[in-house]
């Protein structure tokens, strides 16, 4: 294992260097999810009216901001871009002509914009309706004279909520550090990976293979100490959020290690695979590969934002792209699901192992035996 340890210490060497790829990464990723994990915030909506607005629109209106943090959309607009710029993702449409539509039942659904079904889609779609259902209710039964029994109910009955509704942020704070701790592992796994392109250029390779050493075993402690420097980053951040911060993932962190440990590994193959495809250090440079290679595979991927705000033909691009999987693999692990539920992400995941490994070696092979 001679090549094995003196990777090691050529990559532990700078000790600037560990600290900007290894702790620094850790300790930020970890802040940002102690300091959200515990705080709660409001679900925030969009709706669109008429100017003159009836008084059943009103009344919806008054029991939506009871339970929901309201802002009203300009319908003149893009809608699209509001929602970007307010950070609301779901506006729904409560125009005179299509709520008076659904309460004498001419319409059965209101419409709603969303990226996504997101959580606050599930809960105002669920919420709308139980309202519609009351002034339904009411106009079988009392005709044109259903608003006044309607309120009543709204503001005395036990069943009706009359309290903001929060949203606990832990997935969603789980969500972003998965996405910007696989972003932290990819950077890492590529920039470790320079050490083979280096011992290419410097020509060190051929005093290695000189020595006892196969290529094969070459290739293969090359490999193992890249993914030791990721394991160390991994291991850092798991023990850093669990006993520094205090925070549980709901499983076990033999679990959360192992599961995190097959994305690490996923990464370093890709890495060499690139490094093997590239060889050599002036295009990596002038191209600024690994950059622009990063920057796209982790804005597909989910790392910068949830897919689901993407286009379809962008969210469908994803699926080819392993930083897709890490990230839904890391989310799930990290917010305690448990280990069969994340077997069809593992597979994913591996899948993508194999492949990475197995193109890496064997373009390895063909660099080592050029040089020889």
């Amino acid at each position: 294992m001679a090549v094995f340890k003196i990777n090691i210490k050529r990559l532990l060497k700078d000790k600037f260097n560990l600290f900007l790829m290894i702790i620094l990464p850790s300790i930020a990723v970890a802040l940002s999810t102690f300091f959200t994990l515990s705080v709660e915030s409001s679900y925030k909506i969009g709706i669109i009216t008429d100017k003159e607005k009836s008084k059943v629109v009103k009344l919806i209106e008054k029991e939506l901001k009871k339970c929901f943090d309201v802002k009203t959309f300009d319908p003149t607009k893009s809608i699209v871009s509001q929602m970007v710029q307010s950070g609301i993702d779901c506006v729904v449409v409560l125009k005179n002509k299509s709520v008076d539509d659904i309460i004498n039942e001419k319409q059965k659904n209101i419409k709603i914009y969303t990226f996504g079904k997101s959580e606050t889609h599930v809960i105002l779609k669920e919420y709308l309706n139980s309202v519609l259902k009351i002034f339904i209710s009411q106009k079988r039964i009392h005709n044109s004279y259903f608003l006044e029994p309607s309120k009543y109910i709204f503001e005395h009955s036990p069943i009706v909520l009359n309290k903001i509704l929060h949203q606990q942020s832990k997935s969603l704070s789980i969500a972003f550090a998965s996405g910007f701790f696989v972003m932290s592992l990819f950077w890492l796994a590529l920039n470790a990976s320079n050490i083979i392109l280096k011992d290419y250029q410097e020509r060190v390779i051929l005093r290695i293979l000189c020595s006892p050493i196969s290529k094969q075993s070459y290739i293969l402690q090359s490999i193992l100490s890249i993914f030791s420097i990721t394991f160390l980053q991994l291991i850092f951040f798991v023990l850093l959020c669990s006993y520094a911060f205090r925070l549980t993932f709901g499983t076990n962190i033999l679990i959360v290690i192992s599961v995190l440990s097959i994305c690490s590994f996923m990464f370093v193959a890709f890495a060499v695979m690139f490094i093997s495809i590239v060889n050599d250090m002036r295009k990596l440079a002038s191209l600024n590969s690994m950059v622009v290679t990063i920057t796209i595979m982790c804005m597909l991927g989910g790392c910068y934002w949830p897919l689901s705000i993407m286009p379809k033909f962008l969210q469908k691009i994803a699926l080819f792209f392993p930083t897709t999987y890490a990230v839904n693999l890391t989310k799930n692990v990290l917010t305690g699901k448990s280990i069969e539920s994340m077997m069809v992400d593992i597979a994913q995941v591996a899948a993508f192992c194999l492949f990475f490994t197995l193109v890496g070696i064997k373009q390895l092979s063909k660099n080592v035996m050029s040089k020889l």
